[in-house]
């Protein structure tokens, strides 16, 4: 049986993942900060938006307002209707109000309840992706053990929803057992590092895939991450 494929909308990172991420996957982003993880995921999201994929964001290091401007000066569309946000971000600036937003991230409860909410309103396309960005500030305002528990429990409920997924981690600042947890319940890890200006990535691990491990020069253009 052919494994469906996901394009990421990065050709060069698709001719070394046979094609794409392996569709229903979770995918963690895990590098330093500033070296293109959230660039990669907003990108992923734009090339569902264009194939008229539901795309869900949720967003607890930035505005949703900041990233869609974001993606605008990339020069990707961003369509009405195809993209949903959760923001977790705004309550820090007092600003609770709107559809999706949360009130605090102690309660993940919350969380949870919006993330099920938008995948009963996504729940006729067929194909769909998501963004968590980032998993690292979950774990810094909500309970770390609860958190913990919970990423497998929303990994499980997006596949069964239909969604390919990708988690945004920050290296060097979660203990060995919370990285290695993450490892587990995913099924797949790019890696990510900067050495001087440039940028690298390097696919560790792929479910369903053949793939080198080599680290792969990238760089952020006008249009997006560009891969030869």
């Amino acid at each position: 049986m052919i494994m469906k494929r996901v394009k990421t909308g990065i050709a060069g990172l698709d001719r070394i993942i046979e094609g794409g991420f392996p569709e229903e996957s979770s995918i963690i982003l895990i590098g330093p900060p500033g070296c293109g993880k959230s660039t990669l995921s907003q990108q992923f999201l734009a090339q569902g938006i264009k194939d008229e994929e539901d795309v869900m964001y949720i967003t607890l290091d930035t505005s949703p307002e900041e990233i869609l401007e974001t993606m605008k000066s990339f020069g990707w569309k961003v369509k009405n209707g195809f993209m949903k946000f959760i923001d977790a971000y705004s309550w820090r600036l007092g600003k609770i109000k709107g559809e999706h937003v949360l009130s605090s991230l102690e309660n993940v409860n919350e969380l949870n309840i919006e993330i099920s909410d938008i995948i009963e309103k996504q729940k006729n396309s067929k194909s769909k992706r998501s963004v968590f960005d980032s998993i690292s500030t979950l774990l810094l305002y909500a309970n770390p053990s609860l958190a913990v528990k919970f990423i497998p429990v929303m990994i499980a409920k997006e596949k069964q929803g239909g969604y390919t997924n990708m988690l945004i981690l920050e290296e060097g600042v979660h203990d060995e057992k919370t990285v290695t947890t993450l490892n587990y319940v995913t099924d797949g890890v790019i890696e990510f590092k900067m050495e001087g200006d440039k940028r690298f990535l390097r696919v560790s691990r792929m479910k369903g895939t053949k793939h080198k491990r080599d680290w792969m020069e990238f760089k952020v253009t006008e249009n997006g991450i560009v891969m030869k």
